[in-house]
């Protein structure tokens, strides 16, 4: 669960990946849009993928079908071609190829590594990532090049080969990149997730001749040095997996049971991505008929969530770097697709799998109003299963939620308080958005125990904010306020690291919390003793009912956001 201690946290993350970037400086009228989409399949000298390729020629599709992108603009590199020299030279040629005031999209499916693999001994820049080419090198040539000091002759290293690039381009056109691997090795969400083989990831090891060693379970966390400056003005960058996760890639074993937009093999953020550009997945949170970044970033994360991936998609810069709020700008510079963007919707049904084994419980379930039981082949939002030690409740993702020993009251409680809150939010009619992050933003809101963070929210317009928190056995404590000076009205656009003066500390039991916040344009009259709320409370408590009148009253008119957050206890040592 997740507690507050009392002292201040600063606003700093820890960055993971490649520092790539985003300007907004271009005119207002977009000139062109340009792509170079590079997906591996068969490498030569590490485990081959199965998406990488049909992630490509899936997304040059709906760029060309539903977002304006011309055939002639959009230049693909697929196994074979895309070699370290020719990635390289497509990247140098992103300049002559766009001109000022154009869009740029560089996306990357396929392998990844980086300093964060524990496994191995890369000397790797930590705050830099790298994708694996096609023709990365076979062990022994790889310790002589990393003897050498040459691991970028093997890699396509970020703070090596990509920053300058991207520091050229973002000075006068607007660039995307999207990045569908790994760069994790500190598998501690994941690690009891899915089978290493379906990874894209490379633990590499330069002590022994295999390319394919890695830990066999859940590895310590590392003490990461402090991370370096963040290089750009201006950044946004889609990536599949937290600083601690290895990234999804959907073979064809898995379509049976997580099926594709297409029903191909593909990465699971790319699935994700494509479901949300081609309407299927409904993103636009404030109705305005467009789709900037957090709205995508938003919906693909959420669909991943429905699913047991175990990795988080993760969007640069944090909040607390987005000083000029690059991630609000429109996707693809025009933010419009052909056909309209479908509005998102709460769900307020919650959709439960129950075990066969626990059939017993069936009766139970369904007197829970709002709970819905569905079939072993449905796609569910959370699922009631035996475990080791018991009983376990589930997200759909496959996280934890809470583990019991037996079928209590726990149980009933914990799904009551999953449809209250649903429930809650569907009231709302949003004409502008609330975004709330975890800070160290990097993590995929996920923590072990003793770390500590803070929530950092902004509004797209002035309002007063709510920070609920539902624990792992179904209470309910507000976050924020907890007084009435916490009560005000805070300036639109401004980021706020809440709770004030405090953070937040992971503590037993461990599981999911749910975090809901709510923003009110307008400073509600009566708060009903809300910013009271200290303690737990369960949702048929007065105070919950002061909670459920303020929001009656404000006619819909809020806007909120909800994430997951993971708690685990530390991993053992290797």
């Amino acid at each position: 669960m997740i507690a507050m201690v009392r002292f201040k946290v600063g606003a700093t993350w820890l960055c993971f990946g490649l520092m790539l970037g985003l300007s907004v400086h271009a005119p207002a009228v977009l000139a062109k849009p340009i792509a170079l989409l590079i997906g591996i399949n068969d490498y030569r000298n590490v485990k081959p993928l199965e998406g990488a390729v049909n992630d490509v020629q899936a997304l040059r599709d709906v760029l060309v079908g539903r977002w304006g992108f011309a055939p002639q603009d959009i230049r693909t590199m697929v196994d074979g071609e895309a070699t370290h020299a020719n990635i390289l030279r497509e990247l140098g040629a992103l300049q002559q190829r766009s001109a000022p005031g154009d869009f740029v999209f560089v996306y990357f499916s396929g392998h990844g590594t980086s300093a964060l693999d524990t496994s191995a001994n890369l000397p790797l820049p930590y705050s830099s990532g790298a994708f694996v080419p096609v023709d990365f090198p076979e062990a022994k040539k790889l310790r002589e090049l990393a003897k050498a000091n040459r691991l970028g002759d093997a890699l396509i290293i970020g703070r090596t080969h990509l920053r300058p690039v991207f520091t050229s381009l973002e000075k006068d056109r607007k660039v995307l990149v999207m990045s569908d691997s790994c760069f994790s090795g500190n598998m501690v969400r994941s690690i009891n997730k899915v089978g290493a083989q379906n990874f894209r990831y490379v633990p590499i090891s330069l002590d022994t001749d295999s390319m394919m060693a890695s830990s066999s379970g859940p590895v310590a966390v590392s003490k990461e040095p402090a991370a370096e400056s963040y290089p750009y003005r201006q950044l946004v960058f889609l990536s599949a997996a937290s600083d601690r996760e290895p990234a999804r890639d959907i073979q064809t074993s898995d379509l049976i049971s997580l099926p594709t937009l297409d029903g191909k093999p593909h990465g699971a953020l790319t699935d994700a991505v494509l479901r949300v550009l081609s309407g299927e997945v409904a993103a636009d949170v404030d109705g305005d008929g467009k789709l900037n970044y957090i709205e995508l970033h938003q919906a693909s994360m959420q669909f991943m969530e429905s699913r047991n991936y175990g990795h988080t998609p993760q969007r640069l810069p944090s909040m607390a770097d987005d000083r000029m709020q690059s991630a609000l700008a429109p996707v693809f510079g025009k933010g419009i697709p052909s056909g309209g963007n479908p509005p998102a919707k709460p769900v307020t049904q919650v959709a439960v799998r129950l075990a066969p084994s626990l059939s017993y419980l069936k009766s139970t379930l369904e007197g829970i109003r709002g709970i819905k039981l569905v079939n072993a082949s449905d796609q569910a939002m959370l699922e009631v299963a035996s475990s080791g030690k018991g009983i376990e409740l589930r997200a759909g993702s496959g996280d934890t939620i809470i583990e019991l020993p037996e079928a209590n009251e726990l149980l009933a409680r914990r799904l009551a308080a999953e449809v209250w809150w649903r429930g809650l939010v569907a009231q709302a009619k949003p004409d502008f958005q609330v975004n709330v992050e975890t800070n160290p933003a990097t993590r995929g809101n996920t923590f072990v125990a003793g770390e500590k963070f803070v929530f950092n929210v902004r509004s797209s317009q002035a309002a007063s904010l709510v920070i609920l928190n539902i624990n792992p056995e179904g209470y309910v404590a507000v976050l924020y306020p907890q007084n009435d000076k916490q009560s005000i009205q805070h300036p639109d656009r401004q980021m706020l690291s809440l709770p004030e003066h405090e953070m937040i500390e992971v503590t037993p039991p461990f599981g999911m919390d749910q975090v809901v916040v709510l923003a009110f344009p307008k400073a509600p009259a009566n708060w009903y003793g809300v910013n009271k709320i200290k303690d737990l409370a369960g949702i048929d408590s007065p105070q919950i009912r002061g909670l459920e009148r303020l929001l009656s009253e404000q006619g819909g008119r809020f806007a909120w956001q909800a994430l997951g957050v993971r708690t685990y206890p530390k991993p053992a040592a290797p």
